[in-house]
């Protein structure tokens, strides 16, 4: 008996032992960075590019991330007043404006449960180089002047370490300053006019 129990013993601490030792395996975690583009590669890249208002999101009946938008100005692959599907990248702010890059995916996003509460089965585009193809637009007062109606106008958020702007685009703060994630603000009526003129470019 006192054999058997030694044998038995032995065992469950070898087991133990292996479970242990799997445990502390480090975990291999695939990081990627997003690319360096100019911003006429981006569009060319995109299948759809839009200002849109963000209406809502569900996080709990898809696999990814989901949000509803309405397009607000279309500037190539979509039209005004269309309602859209995109993602998959959390932080959207639901109200807000965005100006979006989007790649179309083949395959329909169904729910993951039958819950009514779902947008249903949707058509939807995703976010690309690392969420850097979505831009937040937003009213601030970042902008040059000396009174404060010059300095503050809508403006779109812009990760210029990134997405790289025509030479003559003035940024805010300028190129020569550091900033949060490499993130400038350019006013968004002149980041209208760089997408009109791309848009019309590829007519």
């Amino acid at each position: 008996m006192t054999s058997m129990r030694c044998k038995l013993l032995l065992l469950i601490v070898a087991v133990i032992s292996a479970q242990l030792t799997l445990a502390q395996q480090p975990e291999k975690v695939a990081v990627t960075e997003p690319s360096v583009t100019n911003l006429a590669s981006l569009f060319k890249q995109a299948d759809t590019v839009a200002l849109v208002k963000v209406v809502s999101g569900d996080a709990e009946n898809y696999r990814i991330t989901v949000y509803k938008a309405e397009v607000l100005k279309s500037f190539k692959g979509a039209v005004a007043d269309e309602t859209i599907y995109f993602g998959p990248h959390v932080g959207e702010r639901i109200g807000w404006e965005y100006i979006l890059f989007l790649h179309n995916v083949t395959q329909p996003l169904a729910p993951k449960t039958t819950s009514s509460v779902s947008f249903g089965t949707v058509h939807y585009s995703e976010v690309f180089n690392e969420g850097y193809s979505s831009m937040m637009t937003s009213y601030e007062c970042v902008f040059e002047g000396k009174t404060t109606v010059e300095q503050c106008d809508d403006g779109v958020r812009v990760c210029t370490d990134y997405i790289v702007l025509p030479k003559s685009t003035p940024t805010f703060p300028p190129m020569t300053e550091n900033t949060s994630f490499g993130c400038r603000w350019v006013r968004e009526k002149v980041f209208l006019s760089l997408l009109g003129t791309l848009g019309d470019s590829k007519k």
